[in-house]
């Protein structure tokens, strides 16, 4: 098991290690597509969280198609691990390990977690359990939970907690810091100590390569609190915090900012970015496409204040107002039936913008999340209401009652993308909360949703509007249901084929073990004397499921 030093870091050793590393941690100009989307070989080595692809069109994208006749949107459910990935198992982590923090993918390959290891039962002699810990794993299934030499638990360090509120480095729960009344010192956006912190909600840890400090290359960023602005709530809980005490704990809540050189060792001295109502449910994910940050948050404003909505800012200071993504609308079960809870993941996919939208049942069970996307600049939308994109698990599954992400991208590994996310199970200790433990999905690349045809009495039917020809060849991402071949033409204004790239020339070799399949004709190998300009696309689609296609170079 690795081992990590707790001594901190100065800038000088620093710097030596890195440069001794050969790692470049300097941001560069941002790139239209992902490093992964150039690599057009070795895609099973690939590992990124960056799907940035303007060459890559998806066929969820009602906008980019101008004809579509007996296809159906279907959602395509990302396959789950048999049983949890990473559990809580150890003594300082409580009964909890949940997605209340993010995955991320290192330039090595290396997988990195921070998570939130929660006592929910908090006796008296256990105050000292549960936590921020982190995990790390080089295949998304075995995770290995290094000793961080960081947190003191009962005398040791050697254990994977990360952070703590307490000023001594002791790991103490948020409730018992402030009936001590004590914590971190919070500091204000202008640079001022207004109080203290004791309580971190909806942690995110974000690498920032655009940051030309490498010692702040790390953001962890959380909806931080004094929680004894909840004594009027939990008297019996806090008996000696006055109601002064209370108001001015109050003026503390907010988003708070804080840096590391390693994701590991981290300053201790959260600045607060914004004064949002995130509360427990908040997120910062990486927008590639505009080389800034999403902020998601739980919003104040319309039915019930658990709306989803969306800040952007490029330097973690200077954030929009929220937007809300997601109100009732025209649904008018919102609010009855199912609430938003606040909990968006936002994230860059080929030419649009995907996320997972968290939707919590105020009847029945089942905290599920559906697909959602965007147009560069448009509005949020749900790809099919009402339908499950990560659901929970059947009865007896550790993820029966609730299945949330964590807060990141899904993950690419090869030509497959693994979603982390929490998995809630049935109560089976009353002095407990639900069970939670964090699971893994997957889903072949590219395949979230699709348009599919099996058993219509007719062939079905798609055609684009016209699109940018960006490279001579012409892949495409379908999943074969029966015998019958799929069939793409070259068409005119008129729907007219091209000469020579008509549906009866169409010749693709389709192997069900690759993901894309090449569009070929028989008298035209590519689309070389097409390349760089407008071309519309026409799909025969009979026993089919499309999910996308890309223009590649090679």
């Amino acid at each position: 098991m690795r081992q990590f030093t707790s001594v901190p870091f100065t800038r000088r050793e620093f710097l030596t290690s890195i440069a001794a590393s050969g790692v470049i941690l300097a941001g560069g100009a941002a790139a239209r597509r992902s490093a992964a989307a150039e690599n057009s070989t070795g895609s099973h080595k690939i590992r990124t969280s960056n799907h940035l692809d303007g060459d890559l069109h998806l066929f969820l994208n009602r906008d980019e198609l101008a004809v579509v006749d007996d296809v159906a949107v279907q959602i395509n459910r990302p396959k789950k691990h048999p049983g949890p990935v990473l559990v809580a198992d150890r003594p300082w982590e409580g009964e909890r390990a949940q997605a209340w923090g993010s995955v991320i993918v290192e330039p090595d390959g290396l997988l990195r977690m921070w998570y939130f290891a929660f006592n929910t039962e908090r006796k008296p002699e256990e105050l000292d359990r549960g936590g921020y810990a982190y995990a790390e794993s080089r295949d998304g299934i075995h995770w290995d939970k290094p000793d961080l030499g960081v947190v003191e638990f009962r005398g040791s360090k050697r254990n994977n907690l990360f952070y703590t509120c307490a000023p001594d480095g002791k790991n103490l729960v948020d409730e018992e810091l402030a009936r001590r009344n004590i914590g971190l010192p919070a500091i204000s956006e202008e640079g001022k100590v207004i109080g203290v912190v004791n309580n971190l909600d909806g942690l995110t840890v974000v690498r920032d390569d655009d940051d030309p400090d490498p010692m702040r290359r790390y953001k962890l960023i959380a909806n931080m609190q004094d929680h004894r602005m909840w004594a009027y709530a939990y008297p019996a809980k806090y008996p000696n915090v006055t109601k002064d005490d209370e108001r001015q704990a109050g003026t503390i809540i907010g988003q708070y900012l804080d840096t590391s050189p390693d994701g590991i060792h981290w300053a201790r001295r959260p600045r607060r970015i914004s004064h949002g109502a995130g509360g427990d449910y908040m997120m910062v994910m990486r927008d590639d496409r505009n080389r800034r940050w999403w902020l998601n948050e739980r919003s104040a404003k319309g039915t019930g204040g658990r709306n989803a909505a969306l800040r952007v800012g490029k330097n973690f200071t200077d954030w929009s107002e929220p937007e809300l993504t997601f109100d009732n609308g025209p649904d008018s079960e919102f609010g009855k039936l199912f609430e938003w809870h606040g909990g968006m993941t936002p994230f860059n996919y080929g030419n649009v913008n995907l996320g997972l939208l968290e939707k919590w049942p105020n009847v029945g069970l089942g905290a599920t999340c559906e697909l959602i996307w965007q147009r560069e600049g448009g509005t949020w939308q749900r790809v099919a209401p009402g339908v499950p994109f990560l659901d929970v698990g059947p009865e007896g599954a550790f993820d029966r009652l609730l299945a949330y992400p964590t807060h990141n991208a899904p993950i690419r590994l090869g030509e497959t993308l693994y979603i982390f996310y929490t998995g809630g199970g049935v109560k089976t200790n009353s002095q407990q909360g639900i069970p939670m433990s964090i699971g893994l999905a997957t889903v072949r690349l590219d395949r979230f949703a699709g348009l599919g045809n099996w058993r219509s009495r007719r062939v079905g039917r798609i055609v684009t509007r016209p699109v940018m020809a960006t490279h001579p060849h012409l892949d495409v991402n379908v999943d074969l249901l029966e015998a019958a071949p799929l069939q793409v033409a070259v068409v005119a204004a008129d729907s007219t084929p091209l000469p020579g790239f008509s549906f009866d020339d169409c010749v693709m070799q389709y192997d069900r073990k690759n993901v894309y399949t090449r569009v070929r004709w028989k008298n035209r190998a590519d689309l070389s004397s097409l390349a760089g300009n407008p071309i519309q696309l026409a799909f025969r689609v009979e026993t089919a499921m499309l999910y996308s296609y890309r223009f590649s170079k090679a």
